[in-house]
């Protein structure tokens, strides 16, 4: 979230704080990334008029749909009304995470209304806010080029974020010389990379090639992955970081 996108939410979020406020009503949001949560809830920490609460629809999530209430208004007592879809291939056929994301978003709707998309070897599913129950029923019936059936369910789906160790050297922590190891390619290639928009960073779109990291920053890489900085071992003789990544598969 670069300081632009900062600014608009923290005006979008305390005008929803006004508004209930004022109307003394639950105010529903839409999901939100992590960087975004936090911010809200630094907000509502510091205001002793309101209540925010956040579920995801999956033990784990990553993506949260947030709910500003008044505060006497409990979290017991608020549904979140979100729904969890699993996605069933009809005949043989595998799909992705990225073939679920891309036939949802070519569907013409707002990634916001989308929580987490969880696809492994054995099944795929996907949060939503409940109220476009009636569209995905009609309109969601392939993904990539499988036609597919849709099912809500109701049990308590648990993400595990499977994810593969990978290590690099690189002689600082700066974005661009992270990001050149992770593509493999050259400092040239990976700032255009950054430049054209195509990374974020703890789910901000990250322009800035000098940009720091630090050990539990997440970085996304368009056609690349999701990776995670975990830890940094002992630098090597000649200086440069032995970093420890996780990258999502």
């Amino acid at each position: 979230m670069v300081d632009t996108d900062v600014r608009a939410f923290t005006k979008y979020i305390k005008d929803q704080i006004f508004q209930v406020q004022q109307t003394d009503r639950i105010k529903y949001l839409d999901f939100l990334n992590e960087a975004q949560i936090k911010i809200l809830d630094d907000m509502v920490r510091n205001d002793k008029t309101v209540n925010v609460y956040f579920n995801g629809g999956v033990i784990g999530a990553n993506r949260k749909r947030g709910i500003i209430t008044p505060t006497y208004i409990e979290e017991d007592a608020v549904d979140f009304k979100l729904s969890v879809y699993k996605i069933e291939v009809i005949g043989l056929g595998i799909i992705t995470h990225s073939q679920v994301l891309g036939s949802l978003m070519s569907l013409n709707i707002d990634r916001s209304i989308i929580g987490d998309i969880i696809v492994t070897k054995d099944h795929a599913q996907f949060v939503a806010i409940s109220n476009f129950d009636h569209f995905f029923n009609e309109f969601f019936n392939k993904v990539g080029r499988f036609d597919i059936r849709l099912y809500k369910i109701t049990e308590q789906i648990i993400k595990n974020d499977n994810f593969e160790i990978v290590t690099v050297i690189v002689s600082s922590m700066r974005l661009d010389v992270i990001v050149k190891s992770l593509m493999n390619a050259s400092r040239t290639k990976a700032e255009e990379f950054i430049t054209a928009g195509n990374v974020r960073h703890n789910h901000a779109v990250e322009k800035k090639i000098s940009k720091v990291c630090h050990l539990g920053d997440v970085l996304s890489i368009r056609k690349y992955g999701r990776f995670k900085l975990v830890d940094n071992e002992k630098t090597t003789k000649s200086g440069k970081y032995k970093l420890i990544i996780n990258k999502s598969v």
